[in-house]
């Protein structure tokens, strides 16, 4: 088991057991009176949740304590989860914990307990020249992404379609430079310079569940949209 890319041997511990289990939620609706149908409204699906009992072991009482409270550290912030026996990173975010001691006085376990998500490795779609594509997005929960737009040739008004309400308008771009929208980050840049006076948007993209289909006004761009597959 790692923790943000640490393997948790370093505290001389182990993974002992992990509970995941789905988020609870339910679907909106109302069925007015007359109706022949109820009326269905948008789900909201919150975070999972992870039981994980951690092992220690070490020279003596004060050892443990000393080697749990630097593993514990990694919990300040969301951490990013690489449990045995699983696919994938598990995002957590942690919402309780305790020691259990053991009737062995070199032994320790500690039970922790996240809120949080599966995700995958990031994908890398890429439409060169297209004025019109669809595809199935990876994952279960709404992604933020990253659009790249590449100016083959200087760009004016270059619009997407497809990623939201309203339409993503580059409004210009020289040839051989490309803009990033980022959803992840909320930044708009050329260059790693901001670059929000060069686009027109009401909202970042996001990806939702099920086949995106996406339209351009223009041949002469290469479109790159990157995402992390997500799961409920």
């Amino acid at each position: 088991m790692k923790i943000n890319g640490i393997d948790i041997r370093k505290y001389d511990a182990k993974q002992l057991t992990a509970d995941v289990q789905p988020p609870s939620f339910s679907n909106s609706y109302e069925w007015l009176t007359g109706a022949a149908l109820p009326t269905e409204f948008e789900t909201e699906v919150q975070m999972g949740h992870l039981k994980l009992s951690i092992y220690f072991k070490g020279k003596n009482r004060n050892n443990i304590i000393r080697a749990a409270s630097e593993f514990m550290m990694n919990f300040t912030k969301a951490c990013k989860l690489e449990l045995d026996g699983y696919k994938g990173m598990y995002i957590g975010f942690i919402t309780s914990n305790d020691y259990e001691k053991k009737n062995v006085k070199e032994r320790y376990v500690v039970n922790i307990e996240f809120d949080g998500f599966f995700v995958d490795d990031d994908l890398s779609i890429v439409f060169d020249g297209k004025t019109s594509v669809s595809f199935y997005k990876v994952g279960t929960r709404d992604a933020p992404c990253v659009v790249e737009v590449y100016a083959k040739k200087a760009l004016t008004n270059y619009t997407i379609g497809g990623l939201g309400d309203d339409d993503i308008i580059v409004e210009s771009l020289a040839a051989g430079k490309t803009v990033v929208i980022d959803a992840k980050t909320g930044l708009v840049t050329i260059d790693g310079a901001n670059a929000f006076d060069k686009v027109d948007l009401w909202a970042f993209p996001v990806l939702k569940s099920g086949e995106t289909a996406l339209t351009f006004s223009d041949t002469n761009a290469r479109v790159t949209i990157k995402y992390t597959p997500m799961w409920i």
